[in-house]
């Protein structure tokens, strides 16, 4: 099953978003495949994007996110999602949680096996090095793109 649309009722577009609210913040739906993907605000204070790929960090308000770890809105360093279609700045949509993701963003030193981390850089994951297990939110299933932007596909463990 693609990620664009849940067919559980009432039917979902995953990888659309919306400039007002259409589920609780934080509700999580699955879809036929064992996905799982949670409803969110990119927090507009921020003002970037999530795109297809984007690691996003939560902010103080439950539900609310953002893809800006270097001096923007988010509580530390762990990946609390990964967009899966653009979310604007302020607007409403799905991250996936859970499951098979097909291109996560990366800092082109991804290998197949090694565990992801958020990195220091907007939206990117990074190896997980010794001593920082914790915040591992997945794991790579090949290597990572050898062009710019770099992602890789990976299952996510973020539930």
């Amino acid at each position: 099953m693609s990620r664009e649309q849940v067919t559980s009722q009432p039917t979902v577009v995953l990888t659309s978003s919306s400039t007002s609210k259409q589920a609780d913040l934080g509700s999580v739906i699955w879809d036929n495949v064992g996905n799982a993907f949670r409803y969110v605000q990119n927090i507009a204070a921020d003002s970037i994007a999530i795109a297809d790929g984007t690691c996003v960090y939560q902010t103080v308000t439950w539900g609310v996110v953002t893809p800006d770890i270097a001096g923007g809105s988010g509580l530390g360093d762990i990946v609390v999602g990964v967009g899966v279609g653009a979310i604007a700045a302020g607007s409403y949509g799905y991250v996936q949680v859970s499951g098979y993701h097909d291109k996560v963003k990366t800092d082109g030193t991804m290998a197949a096996g090694n565990f992801m981390m958020g990195s220091a850089t907007d939206g990117e994951a990074i190896v997980m090095a010794n001593g920082e297990e914790e915040a591992v939110f997945g794991q790579a299933l090949a290597a990572d793109t050898t062009t710019e932007p770099h992602s890789c596909p990976a299952i996510l463990k973020i539930l």
